[in-house]
């Protein structure tokens, strides 16, 4: 299983890269306009004084160049470095990668508390797949209590963004709620608001 799981965070990695520049510096500066160019080298440099100066977006584009080796040799510790310093600097994308290489043991060590901590940060920033893999992790159990309530808040969160794989979640676990627990449930779901950090 970790070996899939390694296979979808490299997988993650190429598509995160590939919106890189929606999600990265989008002030118009040389890294961006490199970056888009596909000269990634440049972009590298452009965006690893930023990065080193504490900015979470360059910070974050970093980390998925060294992930999907733009620019740079493939490094999945260095990758995770610059991803938890982007998570901790409250970049969503990056809190969502970081757990899930967490998750996989993928350039860190497998450690199911910490990818749930910066899942369920991501999923609290209302990132859809973020609160899909939280609604996955609270229905097992995995690096928190199982809880069928929030494993429905989550999935419905995702669900109401267009995840199908959260719909889903979210009309098996309601189907397992009691009454009761669907109430509460669905208060959460109605009261539930985006976090900023």
């Amino acid at each position: 299983m970790h070996e899939t799981l390694k296979r979808l965070v490299r997988a993650g990695a190429v598509a995160a890269a590939m919106t890189l520049p929606a999600a990265a510096l989008a002030d118009g500066n040389a890294g961006l306009k490199a970056y888009q160019a596909g000269d990634y080298e440049t972009a590298f440099r452009e965006f690893l004084p930023l990065a080193e100066a504490g900015q979470a977006s360059a910070q974050a584009a970093i980390g998925q160049m060294y992930l999907s080796g733009q620019g740079v040799a493939v490094d999945p510790a260095q990758a995770a470095l610059w991803l938890e310093r982007a998570a901790e600097g409250g970049n969503a994308r990056a809190r969502y990668q970081i757990g899930n290489m967490y998750a996989a043991g993928y350039g860190v060590a497998a450690d199911e508390m910490k990818a749930s901590y910066y899942l369920l940060r991501a999923a609290s920033q209302n990132m859809a797949e973020a609160q899909l893999a939280m609604a996955q992790r609270f229905y097992h159990g995995q690096g928190v209590p199982k809880d069928l309530v929030q494993s429905f808040l989550y999935a419905a969160l995702g669900a109401r963004q267009g995840n199908q794989d959260a719909l889903a979640i979210a009309n098996t676990v309601g189907a397992e709620l009691t009454p009761e627990e669907q109430a509460r449930a669905s208060a959460l779901v109605n009261a539930w608001q985006p976090s900023r950090n």
